[in-house]
């Protein structure tokens, strides 16, 4: 077994330690349980999964070690940057260890969110194999320092597990149907593109206008995108040709 293989079954059996519920079954279940056991080994602070639209935008948050953390991983859906995005784009890791120095240059919006929070480091890994990216897992340290190696390592193969688990390879050893739950875990990035359009409707303006639009409210207002399209879709919020 090589070293790498052996990395690799190792993670498996600290995420399969993890412990669980009936409400943690499923893809979505089994990604938090992921990003919990990056927490524990790789160590972080938090850890969230973001999956890609093909145009390279997150499309959503589908797993998170905290509800806090998913909030972050929102950010970078709300601002349209950060290093989840650069990561997918880039097709590599981006280890930003100073968000408050050159992490504030390369995402201003997204850097001064999180470090409000104490964040700062990001660790974005992409979640890959050859042509094939689904998304992104993003690690996150309060204090400002880099990974080491070993580290590095652990993430890395964490990243490749989480590829694993949403291409269903290891759904005979789970024992169970993990794409039962891949529904479920878009749904609120669904819920965004149904706000985007009836957004594009309202005002007579394109969907990428629309999505501008969406994001800005959500900055402007301090809440996470998919709140806002939620009461867009409610009625709770209309917007008008003069609004953000």
């Amino acid at each position: 077994m090589s070293d790498t293989e052996e990395r690799l079954r190792r993670l498996l059996a600290f995420v399969d330690a993890e412990p669980t519920d009936a409400a943690d079954d499923g893809l979505a279940g089994r990604l938090d349980r992921i990003c919990r056991t990056a927490v524990r080994r790789v160590p972080a602070d938090g850890a969230g999964i973001t999956i890609m639209n093909n145009d390279g935008r997150p499309a959503g948050t589908i797993a998170a070690s905290s509800a806090r953390f998913r909030r972050f991983e929102e950010v970078q859906f709300t601002v349209g940057e950060g290093p989840c995005v650069e990561a997918y784009a880039a097709r590599s890791p981006i280890l930003e260890a100073d968000m408050v120095g050159s992490g504030m240059r390369r995402w201003p919006a997204y850097a001064a969110a999180v470090c409000a929070e104490g964040v700062n480091a990001v660790f974005a890994l992409p979640i890959q194999i050859g042509a094939a990216r689904l998304g992104v897992l993003d690690l996150y340290r309060f204090e400002a320092a880099p990974l080491a190696p070993e580290a590095l390592a652990d993430a890395l193969g964490l990243a490749r597990i989480c590829l694993d688990t949403l291409l269903g390879a290891d759904v005979a050893r789970s024992g169970g149907d993990l794409a039962d739950g891949l529904g479920a875990a878009f749904a609120l990035s669904s819920e965004a593109y149904q706000a985007q359009g009836a957004i594009m409707v309202q005002l007579g303006i394109s969907l990428a206008d629309a999505m501008v639009r969406l994001r800005a409210h959500a900055y402007a207002t301090d809440r996470p995108i998919m709140d806002v399209a939620r009461d867009v879709l409610d009625g709770t919020i209309a917007f008008a040709g003069d609004d953000l």
